[in-house]
């Protein structure tokens, strides 16, 4: 059973596929922040009347996070944790080229943790993993693995 879902994704499409703990280590686009105060709005605020901004006057933008800003505290706090609870580390479709994300997969490895790296091409990380799969389409990996799960 997953657990949680670290991603590097700002799209909300985890959440929309019914996973419950995303963290989304870049921000969303789903939520718009104050930029004075940092009150929070759901991204359908944009389709109002002056949806760009905030009741306190200051602008709203959405809260993905743009090269040299900070990652979100909470996000890669949780992240951690699932890391520290994980059972089983999967890495889809990612090059492990990005910090913090490229970190996970070395510190479920510490953590004496099974890790696997599914991407269509091979990462700097592909020695410390327990099962690699490369040239191959992560959606044909996944339903795979279903049909062997599910029968």
């Amino acid at each position: 059973m997953i657990q949680g879902i670290i991603t590097q994704n700002v799209d909300g499409f985890h959440q929309r596929a019914g996973s419950k703990k995303v963290y989304e280590l870049h921000g969303s686009i789903n939520q718009l922040a104050c930029l004075s105060c940092n009150r929070k709005y759901p991204s359908k605020k944009y389709l109002e009347e002056d949806g760009s901004f905030c009741e306190c006057g200051g602008f709203l933008r959405p809260t993905v996070v743009l090269f040299g800003e900070e990652l979100p505290k909470e996000a890669v706090q949780h992240a951690d944790g699932e890391v520290e609870k994980a059972d089983l580390f999967i890495v889809l479709g990612s090059s492990l080229q990005v910090s913090p994300a490229n970190y996970y997969p070395i510190k479920a490895k510490k953590n004496r943790v099974k890790l696997v790296i599914v991407n269509i091409e091979p990462t700097e990380m592909d020695g410390y993993a327990d099962l690699v799969i490369n040239n191959r389409k992560i959606g044909d990996v996944l339903q795979e693995v279903n049909k062997e799960l599910v029968g």
